[in-house]
């Protein structure tokens, strides 16, 4: 095989395993924080071993360390998390995540369902980000920091109360999107 195809042919596997990834947003048996290491040796009673996309994203987690951020294949990693809240103040990307649901005001939801999600909000500071319309279905790449949903920030932040209202049941946090890529689209 050429050289130009085995590259071609890598980077569509890795697209299609990032993609597939993104859909799968089951929590570890043994959920990690952004503070804390995990023991890959130490498994809960009844559990069973950590597929290949829990596994990724713990070495993910374990390579940004001590990078500025943390890049994420799976939101459920924050939204699931045992302690949302040490989460707070950090930045994330979130790579190949699959749009779960979007709003009037043109923020959106990245997961697995209405109660399993994580808030994107659009500062309304930024015009070019905050014109910016996504769909569901559609996989982006956002970056941000992530901040305690509450329904008072609704004004400050420029998103709906109900989806703060939301994301604070849901997860208790939202992430304040610097940067938003799309990846692949659903509209035509």
């Amino acid at each position: 095989m050429r050289p130009e195809k085995t590259i071609v042919t890598m980077c569509s596997m890795m697209l299609l395993a990032g993609v597939l990834a993104a859909q799968n947003t089951t929590p570890p048996a043994n959920q990690q924080t952004p503070n804390q290491q995990p023991n890959a040796t130490q498994q809960p009673y009844g559990t069973q071993q950590p597929n290949a996309t829990e596994q990724q994203n713990r070495e993910q987690a374990n390579n940004n360390a001590g990078e500025q951020g943390q890049t994420l294949i799976d939101p459920g990693v924050i939204y699931n998390s045992r302690k949302p809240g040490e989460w707070i103040g950090k930045t994330v990307t979130l790579k190949n995540v699959m749009v779960q649901d979007t709003n009037a005001t043109g923020n959106f939801w990245v997961g697995s369902d209405n109660h399993h999600r994580l808030l994107i909000v659009k500062p309304t500071s930024n015009l070019e980000l905050h014109s910016l319309r996504v769909h569901k279905g559609d996989v982006v790449t956002v970056t941000g920091d992530l901040q305690a949903a509450s329904e008072v920030l609704a004004d400050k932040t420029g998103a709906e109360k109900n989806s703060l209202h939301d994301a604070e049941k849901t997860s208790g946090v939202f992430l304040m999107a610097n940067r938003v890529n799309i990846s692949s689209s659903t509209s035509h």
